[in-house]
């Protein structure tokens, strides 16, 4: 059968054809409907029905309202719809030979000699095909629309259309919404209407003439409407803020009464079959009140917000709050109150001080506003103002974690799903079965927090060192487990922040770990140039961390019975010189907050790493039992702006070969990973085994004929499981010859001895041994010598790492640091290279004061200057201190 689509043109002609069948069969259904519908449009712009009586008229569209009914039912139960086919046969009636039709015929028997045949045959329809035109249809239109409506209707509508100009939508409009009331004697109908201001503005009620239909009364008056007619008419009340609809209540009189309480601009109008009287009233309104920002809200000290507004109303602001929310969202805003400082003032201008950074959107882009609001319960808006809302600063990954976990529940807004719950049982079974079941029907947020407070409180043991967090997170747990609503769910707030809290300012051992992490801030703001009010903000939390690791320390050593260390400027001597304790240690951290606000990035970094030497030595000194007390790194760590051709010739082979076998360890883990994964995808296995769960004979099934391997055992590049472990194994071995090549050779003395010979020989056995099993099939059996081979690698790096951490140790402590170079009066490096080591000279007290007067000079005159020039002279200077 032969696609008729590849006849270039033949596809649009089809379409073309099945377009003029469609228009065809619309017009022999719909013709009678099109018909009346023009005479009506034709009579409604013309006027007619403006001139004829109002109960004629209404009659008249009644009549063609049922006639376009009966039109359009007889239309759609008339319409057929044409389809492909039989646009098709009418194109094929243009030849005898029916291309079109006959190429989609096949032959019966498609033998070679045949199949010739057939093919010369399709080329002749095909050409025959190409000469096919779209019918007119001519004889078809002159059967059914002799009269040519089809295009007398459509000229005489837009004639009346261009005469009717400029009258044409309430000709319209009049036509198809005509007076029916006056079917039904709707001429009887008599209204009254008074309007009932407040009682607090003294004023009478205000009688409506028949003729008045605009008026202005006070806010919160009220509308009285009588009415007499044949039945209960309806009133209907329009504003900008509410659209309703109320039945008139009759009264003992045989009339009708209602009532509406204006409360802003409103249209009131009577209806009944219609509308008979309409009013439009407009309210001289109580003024909302006014609110503005006159500071922009920024983050001031102690994590606090600080702003400055004013606001004001007629009669007093009876309360002034923060709307928050997230910004490009339409979340219903979070309030908090700001206070007045008086009891409803008309006028109040005033700057505050506010903690945000517990609330749930902190950290987050935000839109800010103020809300006023006045006795009458109007409310007034500030400007939006966007920023990043401050969030607690946190540097501990739990108390991060827990304040993760706080947020997640918090900004969930979304209600539980509806369950039917099952009865609380006895037995623990029917209890757990229920709070699996509150859970379940928890929206994403609950569930999220949830799943994440069984994250962080897996394994606690290895993790926690503080009891009482422990506790509380389990706790914290249960109580969004057996929450039932959005709201029970959010009463875990106050318990999640305080276990933040008291992670990141817990024992000494975390005091610690804060201490560390607010140091690397700091490092990483200094070294990366970070604006003036974050590096000022990494050094209150720095200043703050230590305080609190000295604090913690203390504790702990009276808690153990030792002695505490003294608070004199004589004890802890720190490598500056200065105690720990008393003044001494106070201005140390003064000096690393002058000397960051200075621009002196050289000497703070190495103020800072001073004063955390001290904090350590302090440490060491009070640690007793084993184990190190030093603060975690990484083994064989390269050193801060070293390059490798700095470093001595062992030590540069020694940090290659580390390279060599940390690349080695992570394709060998990637690879035990997609093996794994493939073995479970064949035997079905569970997503949470581990790699120490594979038992004998858990291998695959498969038995790969000669040089093929199933689609699974594929790599990425098209490389097997089997090849690739090979080629490690190759690498491997190349590593042991090149090692024992070195030690032969004599050159770099030491080192043929940087790797075991004879374990570089187990891990090649182990992963030749894994690259067979997995060429047999048997990925269970390799992956048990997969690990044997990663656990081997993993051993011989960390043996390396320690070597090379022991000898860049003897290398550092040996050497003796050479002055950076000349430096500006700010303390900074001319060249712009950081040195840190102790040859970084401490500006004293006069020095820091002397740099900040400099400092201060600088802007005085960039802000008083006038000459562009000498703007960005200063500019240049302010942007290089």
């Amino acid at each position: 059968m032969a696609d008729l689509n590849r006849i270039p043109g033949t596809k649009r002609l089809i379409n073309r054809t099945f377009r003029r069948l469609r228009d065809i069969a619309l017009w022999k259904a719909w013709w009678p409907f099109i018909a009346l519908l023009s005479v009506f449009v034709g009579a409604a712009l013309l006027g007619v029905f403006e001139r004829t009586p109002a109960r004629l008229g209404a009659l008249a569209t009644l009549i063609f309202l049922v006639g376009s009914v009966v039109a359009l039912l007889r239309g759609v139960r008339r319409y057929q719809r044409p389809d492909r086919r039989e646009a098709i046969e009418a194109l094929d009636q243009q030849s005898e030979l029916r291309p079109l039709v006959s190429l989609m015929d096949r032959p019966a028997r498609p033998e070679s000699v045949g199949v010739q045949l057939w093919r010369a045959h399709e080329e002749r329809l095909t050409d025959e095909a190409r000469r096919l035109n779209v019918p007119g249809f001519a004889a078809v239109w002159q059967r059914i629309d002799p009269l040519r409506l089809r295009f007398a209707l459509p000229v005489a509508v837009a004639l009346f259309f261009a005469l009717s100009w400029g009258n044409t939508y309430s000709r319209l409009s009049g036509a198809l919404d005509p007076d029916y009331g006056s079917l039904f004697g709707a001429e009887s109908i008599r209204i009254e209407a008074w309007i009932t201001p407040p009682e607090h503005t003294g004023r009478a009620p205000i009688f409506l003439k028949e003729d008045q239909s605009q008026i202005r009364v006070p806010q919160g008056s009220v509308m009285t409407l009588r009415v007499q007619a044949p039945s209960t008419p309806k009133l209907r009340v329009w504003s900008r803020e509410s659209r309703k609809t109320t039945r008139f209540a009759a009264t003992p009189d045989n009339a009708f009464e209602a009532t509406a309480t204006i409360t802003s601009d409103s249209t009131i109008s009577v209806r009944w079959w219609g509308e008979r009287k309409a009013w439009t009233v407009q309210t001289s309104p109580d003024a909302p009140p006014t609110t503005q920002f006159v500071e922009l809200p920024v983050l001031g000290a102690g994590d606090r917000t600080e702003f400055s507004w004013i606001a004001g109303d007629d009669y007093g602001v009876a309360k002034l709050e923060l709307a928050i929310k997230p910004e490009g969202t339409d979340r219903e805003p979070d309030l908090v109150p700001v206070e007045l400082g008086a009891i409803n003032p008309r006028e109040a201008e005033d700057e505050s001080k506010i903690d945000l950074t517990r609330n749930r959107w902190a950290g987050a882009r935000v839109e800010i506003r103020l809300k006023a609001t006045d006795g009458a319960g109007q409310v007034g808006y500030s400007d939006p103002h966007y920023f990043k809302l401050p969030e607690k600063l946190l540097l501990q990954p739990l108390a991060k974690a827990i304040q993760d976990v706080r947020v997640t529940v918090l900004r969930e807004d979304a209600p539980y799903a509806e369950v039917e719950y099952l009865p609380d049982s006895t037995h623990a079974g029917g209890y757990y079965l229920s709070a699996t079941q509150r859970l379940s029907s928890a929206p994403h947020g609950v569930q999220r927090g949830a799943v994440m407070l069984e994250a962080v409180t897996y394994e606690a043991p290895r993790y926690f060192h503080d009891v009482l967090v422990y506790s509380g997170l389990t706790t914290a747990r249960y109580a969004l487990e057996a929450s039932t609503t959005t709201d029970e769910a959010k009463a875990t707030e106050p318990l999640l922040w305080s276990l933040a809290l008291r992670a990141e300012y817990g024992s000494a051992a975390d005091a610690y770990a804060a201490l560390m992490a607010a140091k690397k801030a700091l490092e990483d703001a200094l070294r990366d140039g970070a604006s003036e009010e974050e590096i000022a903000r990494l050094v209150e939390a720095f200043k703050d961390a230590a305080q609190r690791y000295i604090a913690a320390k203390m504790a702990e050593a009276l808690a153990n019975g030792l002695e505490a260390p003294p608070s004199t400027e004589d004890s802890a001597e720190g490598p500056s010189g200065s105690g720990l304790g008393g003044q001494g240690f106070s201005d140390m951290l003064d000096a690393l907050e002058d000397l960051t606000e200075t621009g002196a990035t050289d000497q703070a970094r190495q103020l800072l790493a001073d004063i955390t030497n001290m904090l350590e030595n302090l440490q060491f000194q009070q640690g007793q039992g084993g184990g190190s007390d030093g603060f975690p790194g990484m083994p064989g760590e390269q050193g801060e702006n070293e390059d490798d051709e700095d470093l001595p010739e062992e030590e540069r082979e020694m940090t290659e070969t580390m390279r060599e076998l940390s690349d080695l360890l992570r394709e060998q883990r990637e690879l035990n990973d997609e093996t794994l994964a493939e073995q479970r995808g064949e035997r079905g296995q569970q997503g949470e085994q581990q790699f120490g769960e594979n038992q004998p004979g858990q291998g695959g099934d498969f038995q790969p004929g000669e040089g093929e391997f199933p689609d699974w055992m594929e790599g990425e590049d098209g490389q097997s499981l089997a090849e690739r472990q090979q080629e490690l194994a190759d690498r491997i071995e190349e590593l042991a010859e090149n090692q024992l090549g070195n030690g032969e050779d004599g050159e770099g003395e030491g080192a043929g001895g940087l790797l075991d010979e004879d374990t570089l020989e187990a891990i090649e056995r182990s992963q030749r041994r894994a690259g067979n099993a997995l060429e047999d099939g048997n990925e269970g059996r390799a992956i048990r010598n997969q690990e044997q081979a990663t656990r081997q690698l993993r051993e011989l790096a960390e043996g390396l790492a320690q070597d090379l951490d022991e000898a860049r140790a003897d290398r550092l402590g040996d050497q003796n640091a050479q002055a950076a170079g000349a430096a500006d009066p700010f303390g900074n490096s001319v060249s712009g290279a950081v040195d840190d080591s102790n040859s970084v000279d401490i500006p004293d007290e006069a020095e820091r004061q002397r740099a900040k007067d400099i400092l201060d000079e600088l802007r005085r005159r960039y802000d008083e200057a006038v000459d562009e020039d000498e703007r960005e002279y200063l500019r240049r200077l302010l942007d290089r201190f």
